[in-house]
């Protein structure tokens, strides 16, 4: 279990309430504070209100997923919001998730089921890289179940569509 020096802030956006559980659980361990939300909409409630060292969140959620709420976090002008290391966690299978975060300005990517010692070595990874040069997406994929055959999914067709419509 990874220890680091000083406590550090995290919100946790999951649907899930079992996933925001454990990720506190294990996220706690390594003397985080972390802060719980529902949705991406809870979860930029808490980044306003006080930014955190870190943000995970869950891609498919209601109200504001997760990919929004990354692209909320990079479009913030605040330099303390746009710049915080963001990890997303998802279960879809999909070929483009990781080419569409990256682009969206994500710091890292965990497959569900989460793993303790992937969600570990991926939060690390983030922190370490974070405010250096490095831009290439950290993914942690154990399974191989986020790489796809390139086709976007339904579900994930769907959550793109608001992001890069001109309406929105």
């Amino acid at each position: 279990m990874p220890n680091l020096e000083q406590t550090k802030r995290c919100v946790i956006a999951d649907d899930v309430r079992a996933s925001r559980e454990i990720l506190r659980s294990w996220l706690c361990d390594c003397q985080f504070e972390c802060v719980l939300a529902a949705d991406g909409d809870e979860a930029w409630e808490a980044i306003q209100r006080e930014p955190p060292d870190l943000l995970i969140t869950d891609i498919e959620m209601p109200n504001c997923c997760g990919l929004k709420l990354l692209q909320r976090v990079r479009a913030d002008p605040s330099p303390q919001i746009h710049s915080i290391p963001v990890v997303m966690i998802t279960s879809l299978h999909d070929g483009q998730i990781e080419q569409t975060i990256e682009r969206l300005g994500g710091n890292g990517l965990l497959a569900k089921p989460l793993d303790q010692y992937s969600t570990y070595a991926i939060v690390l990874a983030v922190l370490a890289a974070a405010g250096t040069d490095q831009e290439k997406l950290i993914v942690s994929d154990p399974n191989g179940k986020i790489s796809g055959d390139g086709l976007v999914s339904p579900t994930f067709r769907r959550l793109l569509k608001p992001l890069f419509s001109s309406d929105s």
